[in-house]
């Protein structure tokens, strides 16, 4: 077995580093053939997997989502498999794909797992692999991106950018078309999710599975500060499905038009709306745990 790894040494402030340094000295211990590569800028890590891609059978990732998502790209058109140690704050491929989120078992699974086909989301020139959404979360991230050196950190600084996005909640008139059915709405937020968690746990999507061909759509419509504020801590067990104010569809095909806003794609912020996105069924390969 061939293996690389790709480090963001920024994630989860400063997590990713360490984590990288804790996997280098286990493989070392282990005896097994690798190279480390460290991200060192934005989108970085596209570039250092689909080279590393080339020369290797396993290119896993060490950092958050967007790290992740972004070896993923890179290795998308190869035949390399992804590996996935989280090193960063949500960690929600982790919990989506159900891989466990302590370093030696994570890398366990690497080294000796099952290899599990995914569905990957594409947009435009940007691939995806748990969710793209518009409106409410990215606000949210914004704000955290924003106050990155301020005296919250972790989840108390998610908390604070929550507080600020009620405070300020807008909602945007939009067209969105899931295949051939199209909605008109005033919306609070959408989600396109592959997988069930976004946000650090937060389970938008209940249903949503990575290997069914199929986007899950949560749409977020008009809504008061209060009643979202209170609707909240409710998703992470799931308990917001049923609201009157959300709607899940399942759609392979997902066009969203309205003024322009920002669009996050598995934790990062890319460029402005109009949103057009669809599913290709079981397009990469990661290493899972076997199964008993």
């Amino acid at each position: 077995m061939s293996l690389a790894i790709i480090a963001n040494p920024a994630a989860g402030r400063g997590r990713g580093q360490r984590v990288a340094h804790l996997v280098e000295d286990m493989l070392k211990d282990r005896a097994v053939d690798f190279e480390i590569l460290y991200t060192k800028k934005h989108r970085h890590g596209i570039e250092l997997a689909e080279k590393a891609s080339r020369n290797h059978e396993i290119v896993a990732a060490i950092g958050g989502d967007g790290t992740i998502g972004e070896v993923l790209e890179g290795i998308l058109h190869s035949n390399s498999i992804l590996g996935i140690i989280p090193g960063g704050t949500g960690n929600d491929y982790s919990r989506g794909l159900g891989l466990p989120r302590q370093t030696e078992a994570a890398l366990d699974v690497i080294l000796g797992g099952n290899p599990t086909r995914i569905d990957v989301g594409v947009e435009t020139d940007k691939v995806f692999g748990v969710l793209a959404s518009i409106g409410f979360p990215v606000t949210v991230i914004e704000h955290t991106n924003e106050h990155r050196d301020g005296p919250l950190k972790g989840s108390l600084a998610i908390l604070a950018s929550v507080a600020y996005t009620l405070r300020n909640l807008r909602t945007y008139p939009v067209e969105i078309t899931l295949d051939n059915q199209v909605i008109v709405e005033d919306v609070v937020g959408i989600m396109v999710m592959n997988m069930p968690y976004g946000g650090g746990g937060l389970k938008f999507a209940p249903d949503a599975r990575y290997d069914d061909g199929h986007f899950t759509v949560v749409i977020i419509g008009r809504v008061g500060k209060l009643e979202l504020a209170t609707t909240l801590p409710k998703v992470y067990s799931g308990g917001h499905v049923g609201h009157p104010k959300v709607t899940m569809i399942r759609a392979q095909r997902v066009k969203i038009e309205c003024e322009p806003l920002p669009k996050m794609f598995d934790g990062d912020l890319c460029s402005a709306t109009p949103f057009n996105a669809h599913i290709r069924p079981q397009a990469a390969r990661v290493m899972m745990p076997k199964k008993p």
